[in-house]
This record gives C-alpha cells, structure tokens and sequence, in this order.
C-alpha cells in the first residue's frame, strides 16, 4: 500500500459493531474473506477522510515507543506464539502460560520487520482460551490498543543477514484481541 493512494476492495463483509466488542470509533466492523482482493483505483471521483482507515507500518510504532501513548487497531501477521511456529498441531502450554501470566507472540506489519508483542495477564489468559477455540492457529492477529515500548535489542540471524528485532510490550489493562484466519 502506497500512501494517498485510494484502493478498490473486493470480497469482504462488513457489520455493525456492538459497542462492547467495537474495533475502533466507527460502528461497523470490515472483515477481509480468505480471498478478498485489494486494487489501487485510478481517478476517484469520492473524496473520503483520510484518517478513516489505517494500517500501522513499522515507523509509526518506531517513533511511538516509549512516548506513553497508544496506537488503535494494529493489525500483524502472526509469525510465532511462545517460540512456537503456527502449525494445525499446535498447542499452548495453559500452566506455564498461567505461572508466567503473559505471552509472546511475533507479529509482523505489512511493510516492517517482525516485532515481539507480549500480551499480559488477563489478556493474555483470553488469548489462549480464543486460540484454543478456534481449533486451527490463526494467522491475522487485530489488537486494539498497543503501547509500544524498547524492551531492548536481540541480534538475530535470518538468511544470512543480522537484522535487529525490536520488542514491544503492550499495556496491561487495555488489551483486546481479534483473530482471523
């Protein structure tokens, strides 16, 4: 996605949200089908406020960290949960998850390297019970508020290239979790 592009999408639903579950200000909630399709639309005649959708790309969680602020609707590719790959086979450790009171999942945005997003306590005990009802692991992760944090570097090797792999922490009591396959 290019920024003040307009784009045309195909195959997705849309339903009004209930304010309890609501994803951000707007009522309505859009999900993506498994084969929705997403093109740039030439010459829009439909002027839109540009704030209206908004993808997080690795900059913007760069330049919020440590500034005490949230950013809404981040939405990441799940690459990792507690050091695990997403297989059909697997399956979250409940007592360690329980004694340790987080989790650790690696999400990646569309345009950015992948981050380590810890998710505490209660949040993290609803993340497992979801994870566990769904039946498969989920590869689209929607979170509704970070508060992205340094937590320190890792050196990581990755194709033969180092690259630096950024934590994040999230705040605790703020936390809601959406998944999609």
């Amino acid at each position: 996605m290019v920024a003040g592009s307009i784009y045309r999408l195909n195959n997705f639903y849309g339903s009004k949200s209930k304010t309890v579950y609501r994803v951000a200000e707007p009522d309505v909630t859009i999900a993506f089908s498994w084969n929705f399709l997403l093109s740039v639309l030439e010459n829009s005649s439909v002027p839109f406020p540009e704030d209206r959708f908004r993808f997080y790309g690795y900059e913007e969680f760069e330049a919020a960290c440590d500034l005490r602020g949230d950013l809404y609707d981040y939405v990441g590719h799940m690459k990792l949960v507690n050091e695990q790959t997403l297989t059909d086979s697997l399956v979250l450790d409940e007592v360690e998850i329980a004694s340790s009171r987080r989790i650790l999942v690696h999400v990646q945005t569309h345009d950015g390297p992948v981050m380590k997003l810890y998710i505490w306590d209660k949040a993290a005990a609803d993340f497992c019970e979801k994870f566990k009802a769904l039946g498969k692991p989920p590869t689209v992760l929607l979170v509704r508020t970070v508060n992205p944090k340094h937590f320190g570097g890792d050196e990581a090797q990755s194709s033969g290239l180092v690259q630096k792999n950024n934590k994040f922490k999230t705040r605790r009591s703020k936390l809601k979790i959406r998944f999609n396959h």
